[in-house]
Parts: C-alpha cells; sequence; structure tokens
C-alpha cells in the first residue's frame, strides 16, 4: 500500500477560481475531527506558502481546512487566534494516488449570511424565538454594513424567496 498525494490549494479573496498569492496554514483531521497524527507527524497548521501545500498522507477520508494567521504565545498552553479561514473540504485519499483539494475562501458576508439563516432555520424549528433571531440578525447586518461587499456576487446570490422555491420544488 502506497501513500497518498494531496495538493491544497486555497482560492483568492473575492476570486473562488483564481489561487491565493498569500501564505496560508493548513491543517488536516481525521473523521473524528482530531488533528491527523501518522508515524509520528502532526498535519497541523502546515504552511501553503502562495496558497499551495502538497504533502503525502497515508490512505483515508480526511477533513481539511486553514487560516491564514494565527498567533501560538510560548508557554504551556497553545492558543490560536484566526483572523480568517477558508471553508472546509472533506478529501478521499487513495493509495498511489494524487489528490486535488481547493479550499474557498469565503467573505465575511457570506459567512454572515450563512449565521443568519442559521438563525431563522432555528425559529421555524422553534429552537429559538423569532425576537432572538431579529437581535442577531440587526445585530449582524449593522457589524457588516460598514464593510464592502464581495466583488463577485455569486457568494450572496441566493435570497431568501430563491430557497424557498428550490424547497417548494423538492416537497412536489
Amino acid at each position: 500500500m502506497g501513500m497518498s498525494k494531496l495538493n491544497v490549494w486555497v482560492s483568492g479573496t473575492d476570486d473562488p477560481c483564481s489561487i491565493s498569492d498569500r501564505t496560508w496554514y493548513v491543517t488536516i483531521f481525521d473523521c473524528d475531527g482530531h488533528v491527523l497524527q501518522w508515524c509520528g507527524k502532526k498535519y497541523v497548521v502546515m504552511p501553503a506558502p502562495c496558497g499551495h501545500l502538497e504533502v503525502e498522507v497515508p490512505p483515508g477520508c480526511y477533513y481539511i481546512k486553514a487560516v491564514w494567521s494565527f498567533w501560538l504565545p510560548l508557554g504551556p498552553k497553545v492558543i490560536y487566534r484566526v483572523n480568517h479561514f477558508t471553508d472546509a473540504a472533506i478529501v478521499q485519499a487513495c493509495c498511489e494516488q494524487h489528490v486535488c483539494v481547493k479550499l474557498f475562501n469565503p467573505s465575511i458576508h457570506r459567512c454572515g449570511e450563512i449565521v443568519v439563516r442559521a438563525i431563522k432555520d432555528l425559529v421555524l424549528q422553534k429552537a429559538i424565538k423569532p425576537q432572538q433571531a431579529a437581535q442577531v440578525e440587526k445585530a449582524m447586518n449593522e457589524a457588516l454594513a460598514g464593510i464592502e461587499k464581495p466583488k463577485k456576487a455569486f457568494e450572496l446570490a441566493i435570497s431568501d424567496a430563491e430557497i424557498e422555491k428550490l424547497v417548494k420544488a423538492q416537497e412536489r
């Protein structure tokens, strides 16, 4: 049995089809959410200069994500302060294969929109009160109001009405 070679790429800001030109730090997790450790190596915060990391891993299924900066204080306790992070990807790494993975670098607007949509779903599930959801949505909208929106509108293009149509179409 041979190793699998992962090529991890990180998209550029505001351009999901590009490749970032900054250094990212990639971590590979097993399917139980633990940092992959194998043969004395920890696959944690591995530098990916210019948005690229090539690394050999044993065959398996992995959860991969990256951050672009972090802070490690000296001392017995390690604390990460993440400034920006990618979406995650799941990859099946097979023996003797090269596998490419592209990690999407989302805008803060997309992240905020996902939180607001999740909160609205909790209201529909009666897990939280509508007033709580309204407070979260108001706070998120205020926080994002002064931040430039992504140049490529696809990140924010699906409206609640469009999602509702898709859900209703599936119910038929």
